[in-house]
Protein backbone atom coordinates (compact mmCIF):
# COMPACT_ATOMS: atom_id res chain seq x y z
CA UNK A 1 0.00 0.00 0.00
CA UNK A 2 2.47 2.42 0.46
CA UNK A 3 4.43 1.42 -2.58
CA UNK A 4 0.83 2.00 -3.81
CA UNK A 5 0.62 5.55 -2.49
CA UNK A 6 3.63 6.93 -3.63
CA UNK A 7 3.33 5.29 -7.29
CA UNK A 8 -0.10 7.64 -7.20
CA UNK A 9 1.11 10.69 -5.98
CA UNK A 10 4.64 10.23 -8.78
CA UNK A 11 1.59 9.71 -11.81
CA UNK A 12 -0.59 12.19 -10.54
CA UNK A 13 2.50 14.60 -10.95
CA UNK A 14 3.05 13.60 -14.11
CA UNK A 15 -0.17 14.32 -15.12
CA UNK A 16 0.17 17.75 -13.32
CA UNK A 17 3.51 18.53 -15.28
CA UNK A 18 1.74 18.01 -18.33
CA UNK A 19 -1.92 19.50 -17.62
CA UNK A 20 0.02 22.77 -16.52
CA UNK A 21 2.72 22.74 -19.40
CA UNK A 22 5.60 22.32 -16.37
CA UNK A 23 3.50 24.36 -13.87
CA UNK A 24 2.48 28.12 -15.91
CA UNK A 25 1.31 29.94 -13.53
CA UNK A 26 -2.40 30.55 -14.81
CA UNK A 27 -2.77 26.47 -16.25
CA UNK A 28 -1.75 25.74 -12.08
CA UNK A 29 -3.38 28.56 -10.25
CA UNK A 30 -6.86 27.09 -12.42
CA UNK A 31 -5.89 23.53 -11.42
CA UNK A 32 -5.24 23.86 -7.84
CA UNK A 33 -8.16 26.21 -7.73
CA UNK A 34 -10.61 23.23 -8.58
CA UNK A 35 -8.90 20.56 -6.81
CA UNK A 36 -7.04 22.23 -3.95
CA UNK A 37 -8.38 22.77 -0.55
CA UNK A 38 -9.79 25.92 -0.45
CA UNK A 39 -10.35 26.91 2.73
CA UNK A 40 -13.58 29.29 2.39
CA UNK A 41 -15.16 26.79 0.45
CA UNK A 42 -14.19 23.35 2.00
CA UNK A 43 -15.97 25.64 5.29
CA UNK A 44 -18.99 26.32 3.11
CA UNK A 45 -18.96 22.46 2.26
CA UNK A 46 -19.18 21.71 5.73
CA UNK A 47 -21.84 24.18 6.24
CA UNK A 48 -24.01 22.15 3.71
CA UNK A 49 -23.55 24.24 0.79
CA UNK A 50 -22.02 22.95 -2.64
CA UNK A 51 -20.99 19.75 -0.53
CA UNK A 52 -18.51 18.32 -3.47
CA UNK A 53 -15.94 21.02 -2.52
CA UNK A 54 -15.38 18.48 0.96
CA UNK A 55 -13.65 16.21 -1.84
CA UNK A 56 -10.91 18.60 -2.33
CA UNK A 57 -9.76 17.36 1.03
CA UNK A 58 -8.64 14.08 -0.69
CA UNK A 59 -7.91 15.35 -4.67
CA UNK A 60 -5.77 18.35 -2.80
CA UNK A 61 -3.40 15.19 -0.52
CA UNK A 62 -2.31 14.26 -4.44
CA UNK A 63 -1.56 17.51 -5.67
CA UNK A 64 2.22 18.84 -5.27
CA UNK A 65 3.54 22.67 -5.94
CA UNK A 66 6.74 21.20 -7.89
CA UNK A 67 9.67 18.67 -7.70
CA UNK A 68 10.63 19.53 -4.42
CA UNK A 69 7.91 19.68 -2.66
CA UNK A 70 6.93 16.42 -3.98
CA UNK A 71 10.21 14.68 -3.72
CA UNK A 72 11.02 15.56 0.01
CA UNK A 73 7.02 14.71 1.12
CA UNK A 74 7.67 11.41 -0.54
CA UNK A 75 11.15 10.84 0.56
CA UNK A 76 9.56 10.68 4.10
CA UNK A 77 6.74 8.24 3.33
CA UNK A 78 9.36 5.95 1.53
CA UNK A 79 11.71 5.52 5.40
CA UNK A 80 8.66 6.01 7.36
CA UNK A 81 5.37 4.41 5.78
CA UNK A 82 6.33 1.19 5.19
CA UNK A 83 7.23 -0.03 8.98
CA UNK A 84 4.40 1.72 10.50
CA UNK A 85 2.08 -0.31 7.09
CA UNK A 86 3.76 -3.39 8.66
CA UNK A 87 1.95 -2.40 12.02
CA UNK A 88 -1.42 -0.99 11.10
CA UNK A 89 -1.37 -3.88 8.32
CA UNK A 90 -2.80 -2.79 4.31
CA UNK A 91 -6.33 -1.32 4.79
CA UNK A 92 -5.85 0.48 8.40
CA UNK A 93 -3.04 1.65 7.15
CA UNK A 94 -4.64 3.19 3.86
CA UNK A 95 -7.42 4.47 6.17
CA UNK A 96 -4.96 6.09 8.28
CA UNK A 97 -3.14 8.00 6.00
CA UNK A 98 -6.18 9.77 4.17
CA UNK A 99 -7.95 10.37 8.01
CA UNK A 100 -4.41 12.27 8.39
CA UNK A 101 -4.31 14.17 5.25
CA UNK A 102 -7.85 15.32 6.03
CA UNK A 103 -7.27 15.96 9.72
CA UNK A 104 -4.59 18.16 8.80
CA UNK A 105 -6.81 19.48 5.81
CA UNK A 106 -9.41 20.74 8.81
CA UNK A 107 -6.47 22.12 11.02
CA UNK A 108 -5.42 24.70 7.90
CA UNK A 109 -8.99 25.46 7.14
CA UNK A 110 -9.85 26.68 10.34
CA UNK A 111 -6.22 28.64 10.62
CA UNK A 112 -7.30 30.31 7.13
CA UNK A 113 -10.97 31.12 7.95
CA UNK A 114 -9.81 32.68 11.51
CA UNK A 115 -7.00 34.79 9.65
CA UNK A 116 -9.47 35.93 6.95
CA UNK A 117 -8.85 37.23 3.50
CA UNK A 118 -6.63 36.38 1.62
CA UNK A 119 -5.87 33.18 3.31
CA UNK A 120 -8.97 31.71 3.06
CA UNK A 121 -8.60 31.90 -0.55
CA UNK A 122 -5.14 30.67 -0.48
CA UNK A 123 -5.95 26.58 -2.17
CA UNK A 124 -3.58 23.98 0.32
CA UNK A 125 -2.26 21.01 -1.78
CA UNK A 126 0.34 18.13 -0.58
CA UNK A 127 0.48 14.94 1.07
CA UNK A 128 2.21 16.83 3.79
CA UNK A 129 -0.55 16.42 6.40
CA UNK A 130 -1.31 12.82 5.79
CA UNK A 131 2.54 11.81 6.25
CA UNK A 132 2.80 13.57 9.27
CA UNK A 133 0.19 11.05 10.71
CA UNK A 134 2.47 8.36 9.34
CA UNK A 135 5.33 10.15 11.11
CA UNK A 136 3.47 10.51 14.56
CA UNK A 137 2.79 6.81 14.45
CA UNK A 138 5.86 5.76 13.34
CA UNK A 139 6.84 7.81 16.63
CA UNK A 140 4.83 5.81 18.80
CA UNK A 141 5.40 2.59 17.41
CA UNK A 142 9.06 2.47 16.90
CA UNK A 143 10.57 5.50 18.99
CA UNK A 144 14.24 3.11 19.58
CA UNK A 145 15.20 3.22 15.73
CA UNK A 146 17.16 4.90 14.43
CA UNK A 147 17.01 6.86 10.93
CA UNK A 148 20.25 8.26 8.54
CA UNK A 149 20.00 11.74 8.41
CA UNK A 150 22.24 14.55 7.68
CA UNK A 151 23.95 16.65 10.31
CA UNK A 152 26.07 19.05 9.03
CA UNK A 153 28.54 17.57 6.84
CA UNK A 154 28.11 13.88 8.30
CA UNK A 155 25.80 11.07 7.93
CA UNK A 156 24.62 9.32 10.97
CA UNK A 157 21.94 7.51 12.43
CA UNK A 158 19.47 9.17 15.05
CA UNK A 159 16.92 7.66 16.87
CA UNK A 160 13.28 8.39 15.36
CA UNK A 161 12.04 10.01 18.74
CA UNK A 162 14.87 12.84 18.21
CA UNK A 163 14.28 13.15 14.55
CA UNK A 164 10.57 13.12 14.36
CA UNK A 165 10.52 15.20 17.97
CA UNK A 166 12.58 18.25 16.72
CA UNK A 167 10.53 18.21 13.21
CA UNK A 168 7.57 18.48 14.77
CA UNK A 169 8.71 20.99 17.30
CA UNK A 170 9.59 23.17 14.54
CA UNK A 171 5.95 23.04 12.86
CA UNK A 172 4.87 24.10 15.83
CA UNK A 173 7.04 27.14 16.43
CA UNK A 174 6.65 27.92 12.96
CA UNK A 175 3.03 27.95 13.83
CA UNK A 176 3.03 29.22 17.47
CA UNK A 177 5.42 31.97 15.79
CA UNK A 178 2.78 33.15 13.27
CA UNK A 179 5.69 32.56 10.42
CA UNK A 180 4.49 33.99 7.49
CA UNK A 181 4.58 31.11 4.75
CA UNK A 182 3.40 29.14 1.89
CA UNK A 183 3.92 25.96 4.09
CA UNK A 184 0.70 24.72 5.18
CA UNK A 185 2.21 24.06 9.01
CA UNK A 186 -1.27 23.84 10.38
CA UNK A 187 -2.12 20.83 8.16
CA UNK A 188 1.78 19.33 9.14
CA UNK A 189 0.47 20.02 13.34
CA UNK A 190 -3.10 19.10 12.48
CA UNK A 191 -1.88 15.26 11.03
CA UNK A 192 0.45 14.80 13.19
CA UNK A 193 -1.44 15.33 16.56
CA UNK A 194 -4.35 13.30 15.27
CA UNK A 195 -1.85 10.65 14.07
CA UNK A 196 -0.39 10.83 17.36
CA UNK A 197 -3.98 9.91 19.08
CA UNK A 198 -4.84 7.44 17.09
CA UNK A 199 -1.20 5.72 17.37
CA UNK A 200 -1.47 5.45 21.42
CA UNK A 201 -4.94 4.44 20.97
CA UNK A 202 -3.76 1.70 18.79
CA UNK A 203 -0.82 0.49 20.59
CA UNK A 204 -2.67 0.93 24.13
CA UNK A 205 -5.37 -1.74 22.46
CA UNK A 206 -2.96 -3.64 20.64
CA UNK A 207 0.25 -4.17 22.22
CA UNK A 208 2.62 -5.78 20.30
CA UNK A 209 5.17 -8.04 21.55
CA UNK A 210 9.08 -8.22 19.90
Amino acid sequence: MNWGLISANAIVFIGEVVYTQNFAPEQTAKLFDSLGAVPYRVYGSLLGHQTYWVGTLFTSMFLHAGLTHIFGNMLFLFVFGDNVEDRLGHGRYLLFYLASGVAGGLAQVYLAMSAGYPDMLIPSVGASAAISGVLAAYLVFFPGARVLSIVGYFIMPIRALWFIGIWFLLQLLYVLGGVSSDVAYWAHVGGFLFGLVVAFALKRLEPVEY
